[in-house]
């Protein structure tokens, strides 16, 4: 799929720059735009890419286009926004969208986009930005299996697990929606718990060595309490801001499909009340301190600064 295909990427940022630097390195032609911040494209440009000046251009001179943005609205100001992808996209254009967003509103494009000839893919991410850099992210795509295994070989460049839902577009940022309600849930539920150890006179460290050595052990619980007994925020790079945004979108996926949302609700209350609190911009991590904040406490010793 390499030969004389030209890619180009909307989003270098945590996640996107790692996935661009293994597109270009494993040969593929590519096409890169500055957003708000210069490194990540004068990486690129330094290891082959090309820059372009906006997406109209970008549509113009390629063949895919990765879009790996915040969001929905993200998503359709790329699209149809000033100098925007649509205005540049010829017929034959394929878009991979692999941001997490809406999955009513990526129905919607992959309709509109059809009718001008141009595939719309939804191919959302799991892991963190360290694996995008190694090149061993989770991708799970929607659509019909000869469109997701053309696209095979350019997702192999930032992905070793590539999972078809086997349901329609839209269907891959539905499942997104719902993996990340597990991670954020998980989160709320160590940060209330870490919490709670501390009210009743545990150290941190114990509790950790405890659900360590049981039956609840988990990649996800040993890179969380790397903030609250180490003070390493690093070890999972997701904000709490967009957490909000994810859970919001599973909130309205499960109004529009009549689900229960007993759990979730819980969660999306913490986000509301990390965000009411200046957290927005903390990672997933640090949610022990907007408990330990509601809790009367002051940070925990191994997370102060």
């Amino acid at each position: 799929m390499t030969a004389n295909l030209v890619v180009g990427f909307i989003g270098a940022g945590l996640m996107g720059w790692g996935m661009a630097k293994n597109v270009v390195e494993k040969g593929f032609d590519l096409r890169v735009m500055a957003h708000r911040k210069r490194e990540a494209i004068d990486d690129l440009v330094g290891r082959g890419a090309v820059e372009v000046a906006n997406p109209k251009e970008m549509a113009e001179q390629c063949d895919v286009i990765v879009l790996c943005v915040t969001g929905a609205p993200q998503v359709m100001q790329v699209l149809e926004g000033e100098s925007g992808i649509l205005e540049g996209a010829r017929e034959g254009l394929t878009i991979v969208d692999t941001s997490t967003s809406e999955p009513d509103q990526t129905e919607r494009l992959h309709k509109e986009l059809a009718a001008r000839g141009i595939v719309l893919v939804d191919a959302p991410l799991s892991r963190t930005p360290a694996h995008a850099w190694d090149g061993e992210l989770t991708t799970y795509v929607g659509g019909d299996e000869a469109t997701i295994e053309r696209l095979r070989p350019l997702l192999s460049t930032w992905a070793t697990a590539i999972i078809p839902t086997g349901g329609p577009v839209g269907s891959a940022h539905a499942a997104k929606l719902i993996n990340n309600v597990v991670a954020i849930g998980f989160a709320s539920i160590w940060a209330e718990c870490y919490t709670m150890v501390r009210k009743v006179g545990l150290e941190p460290q114990v509790f950790r060595e405890i659900l360590t050595n049981s039956g609840m052990n988990c990649g996800n619980f040993q890179s969380y309490s790397k903030y609250i007994c180490e003070g390493d925020p690093n070890a999972h790079k997701f904000t709490l801001r967009n957490c909000l945004k994810d859970i919001t979108y599973y909130n309205r996926l499960a109004t529009r499909n009549n689900a229960a949302t007993l759990m979730s609700d819980g969660a999306l209350q913490a986000m509301k009340l990390s965000l009411n609190l200046g957290y927005g911009d903390r990672f997933m991590p640090e949610l022990v301190d907007v408990f330990a904040a509601l809790s009367d406490l002051e940070p925990s010793p191994d997370t102060k600064a």
